[in-house]
């Protein structure tokens, strides 16, 4: 792809991006098993269309800044942005810290050395997440029963609009991924929904140490900017190791109880008639809601009342054809 020809104060800021963002990336991803930028565009930018308007906050470019296909200066020059122009920041990249970015007609990579932060979009709060609509998110933690009942529960939803957020467990992954081959978390993604951490093996993270919780909180756990303690359990330490990470915390306001009442219709039931606009659901993949029957129900029963469910990701315009969701989740859920 050509380059555009910049600014002597653009071309100059291009040594500095390699000092600000690339050193992490010399020794991680930018090396035999890199990420090329047709990669990161399949993970990042394929579902990102022009008239996008979901973000995770807003910068104002501090200097001349360079434009890139990738998240490191390593990667080719796509357009360069004018000193004190705001951008709308779409991700951040976990290794490079690079933020995603849209310029004109194109979408690229920026140091974030460049950037200074001035509207945060915030996080709604713990019980809503990054839902800002009025519509209610389904959430399943722990771990499917069998491949089969994950595949017919996450391809029932992609199929009916219903747009799932799957907590599994570090353990729950190695599980499948020993016994099947396969990656729970991608194979979600892959069907819209979207993939958050729920620890490594679902330990009561404050019976640990921060060093024990960071433990937890790192592979073969979900790698992503938002978890769910297990059992909702936090404290003081907790919360610290949590923002260590990066990451968000996604609790819930409606309870099914599914674990516990053991009852199909009873956790049907208390999904459709306890949840209010905007609810987070709890229920868990091994019992009786993750089913095509309950989802179906569930949406149903929800619609009596006026109430719709998150979609499946289509985009930041959520409009078109189902696609991959981004493992980076956005603060604005497109619902």
């Amino acid at each position: 792809m050509a380059t555009t020809a910049l600014s002597s104060g653009a071309q100059a800021q291009s040594a500095a991006e390699v000092k600000s963002g690339t050193q992490a990336a010399a020794s991680s991803s930018m090396n035999a098993t890199a990420q090329t930028p047709s990669t990161l565009n399949t993970m990042f930018a394929a579902a990102l269309p022009a008239g996008a308007t979901t973000y995770l906050s807003l910068g104002t470019t501090s200097a001349n800044l360079n434009v890139r296909s990738g998240p490191s200066a390593y990667y080719s020059i796509l357009t360069s942005i004018p000193a004190g122009t705001t951008v709308n920041l779409y991700y951040k990249h976990p290794t490079t810290g690079w933020y995603h970015v849209k310029y004109g007609v194109h979408w690229g990579w920026v140091s974030a050395s460049y950037i200074q932060n001035i509207g945060a979009s915030p996080y709604v709060n713990k019980y809503a997440g990054p839902n800002r609509t009025p519509r209610v998110v389904l959430t399943f933690d722990d771990c499917p029963s069998t491949l089969t009942s994950f595949d017919n529960a996450t391809i029932y939803a992609r199929d009916n609009g219903i747009g799932l957020v799957l907590a599994p467990s570090g353990t729950c992954l190695s599980s499948f991924k020993s016994k099947y081959g396969i990656d729970l978390a991608s194979r979600a993604r892959a069907r819209g929904h979207y993939v958050i951490n729920h620890s490594v093996t679902h330990a009561e993270l404050t019976r640990l140490s921060t060093s024990g919780i960071l433990r937890e909180l790192s592979s073969p756990g979900v790698a992503t900017n938002i978890g769910r303690p297990p059992f909702g359990a936090v404290n003081t330490t907790v919360n610290s190791a949590y923002a260590l990470k990066g990451m968000y915390q996604w609790f819930w306001d409606v309870d099914t109880r599914d674990w516990e009442n053991k009852s199909k219709t009873a956790t049907i039931y208390n999904a459709v008639h306890m949840a209010r606009a905007g609810s987070t659901v709890l229920m868990h993949m091994q019992w009786y809601g993750f089913s095509p029957d309950s989802l179906r129900q569930i949406k149903a029963g929800l619609a009596e009342r006026g109430l719709g469910v998150c979609r499946p990701f289509r985009g930041y315009d959520n409009a078109g054809a189902v696609l991959t969701s981004p493992f980076y989740i956005p603060q604005s859920l497109p619902c």
